[in-house]
């Protein structure tokens, strides 16, 4: 009987302690990026579109096709030990592209990379411009 209970005891401890694992990183809704985003918010520049799954199409100025891949959340953390979340894409050949910081607002519109904030695209529902 002692037996019994110490294996149901070792199986509970195990399939909790593996519940737990691999959790460390944000299942990312990657959801909320879904639509066109334009390159500083014009309609004539070129434009990323993402899909609910976080699949990525690249398009250029004139439309040309330039990449397909994926949007990742990826969990960072600073050198305080403040930790914080990027979404970044990769082509579907797994080399980095372009990141952008999880945005703060509930519904937003704007993106910008990385920590330079050179690149800025705005979802195609706040553009401007087209032809």
């Amino acid at each position: 009987m002692k037996k019994g209970i110490l294996w149901i005891s070792l199986i509970t401890m195990i399939a909790v302690f593996c519940v737990g694992c691999g959790q460390t990183e944000k299942e990312g809704d990657l959801s909320k990026f879904a639509g066109d985003w334009y390159v500083d918010g014009s309609l004539d520049n070129g434009h990323l579109s993402i899909d609910e799954s976080g699949h990525v199409e690249s398009y250029s100025y004139d439309g040309m096709f330039n990449f397909e891949g994926e949007l990742k959340c990826e969990k960072y953390e600073n050198p305080d030990g403040t930790t914080g979340y990027l979404y970044n894409i990769y082509d579907d050949g797994g080399e980095f592209v372009i990141g952008f910081y999880e945005p703060e607002e509930k519904d937003f519109y704007e993106i910008y990379s990385g920590q330079d904030g050179a690149v800025h695209y705005v979802r195609s529902d706040h553009c401007t411009g087209g032809t």
